[in-house]
């Protein structure tokens, strides 16, 4: 609980990034298509997640010991109160080490979920991978290889959503707590940056966007400069209408990149 973590810095140029992520899609879904379409990729919300537990671990006021409870509201009052003497600070944390509703456990819990959906209506995260040339990918996110898969510039992507980071794959999803038991940084990696080993199939690298209020469907919608696009991969078992019609979008709205079939990265 007490874990550090060292934040890093600097512009985007600073640090090693993957040269290449990628995305798969299929093109019979709609808001797909926009990809290519509108060049958007999507910030989604983590409650729209196929795994239900991917990002959903609550910061955990209902582990706390008493002596952290009486910690935390004497820290609050430090905060809150900076012209209190010490003993003032300290009549203030035990009176609400008491009293607090942090002792109901039916409170803590519906504050739990209220935690959980604040990240959800007011966080985006973008789901990339370092690998176009999985089969677990192709048949679960590109429609059984009837998809395609576009791949990013990263840098020049990353310019207009921030930076991102693998995601470690456990046994156990970490937890969280409250501050100043655990930093703000640490926490926010304990909830995006890992999920259970059973999706380690995913190999992700994910981007992650924040807003101070309740992001809308269009806040979500980044458009990227055609600078960002840098490939377009095909899956072998695409029809020839949805190969010819990608081909053709591609060129109006992107412009002359890469198109392969997945057959041709082994060559």
């Amino acid at each position: 609980m007490n874990e550090e973590l060292n934040i890093k810095r600097g512009v985007l140029g600073d640090f090693p990034l993957p040269k290449t992520v990628y995305k798969y899609r299929d093109w019979e879904d709609d808001y797909h298509k926009r990809f290519i379409t509108e060049r958007e990729v999507f910030m989604a919300s983590a409650s729209s997640f196929l795994d239900e537990l991917d990002c959903n671990n609550p910061t955990r006021f209902d582990l706390l010991s008493e002596k952290q409870i009486y910690d935390y509201f004497l820290f609050d009052s430090k905060e809150r109160h900076p012209n209190y003497t010490r003993q003032q600070h300290k009549t203030f944390a035990r009176y609400w080490a008491k009293k607090s509703p942090v002792r109901d456990k039916k409170y803590v819990e519906e504050q739990m979920k209220k935690n959980v959906q604040s990240y959800y209506d007011h966080e985006g995260i973008l789901s990339l991978t370092e690998n176009c040339d999985k089969d677990e990918m192709w048949e679960k996110y590109a429609n059984k290889e009837t998809g395609f898969c576009i791949g990013y510039n990263t840098l020049e992507m990353f310019k207009y959503l921030g930076g991102g980071g693998e995601v470690e794959y456990v046994d156990k999803l970490p937890e969280i707590y409250p501050f100043p038991f655990m930093q703000h940084e640490v926490a926010m990696r304990n909830r995006t940056f890992f999920k259970l080993k059973e999706w380690s199939f995913e190999e992700e690298y994910r981007t992650k966007k924040f807003w101070p209020h309740i992001a809308t469907i269009q806040d979500r919608q980044i458009k990227l400069p055609k600078e960002a696009f840098k490939q377009i991969i095909l899956g072998n078992k695409i029809s020839k209408e949805n190969e010819k019609e990608i081909i053709r979008l591609v060129k109006k709205h992107i412009g002359e990149i890469e198109i392969i079939k997945r057959n041709d990265l082994k060559k």
